[in-house]
């Protein structure tokens, strides 16, 4: 299934391999990092996503969540 990651940009959820989260104290925003398998498998592509508050992050979350299962 495509996953909308944002417009212009859709990835296959089974090439999804790992979500990370952090949170940067110093500009007080929470980064979502998407790791995944592009096409050429010997590599892998990143997708980086900010929010500025952690209720956006979780929505954003809660919603890739929704569209993985």
């Amino acid at each position: 299934m495509l996953l909308k990651v944002e417009d212009g940009f859709y990835l296959n959820t089974q090439q999804i391999i790992a979500v990370r989260v952090n949170k940067d104290t110093v500009r007080g925003v929470f980064e979502v990092l998407l790791e995944y398998t592009p096409n050429a498998v010997q590599k892998t592509g990143q997708y980086s996503k900010e929010f500025s508050s952690q209720t956006e992050a979780e929505v954003f979350l809660n919603q890739l969540n929704q569209m993985i299962r």
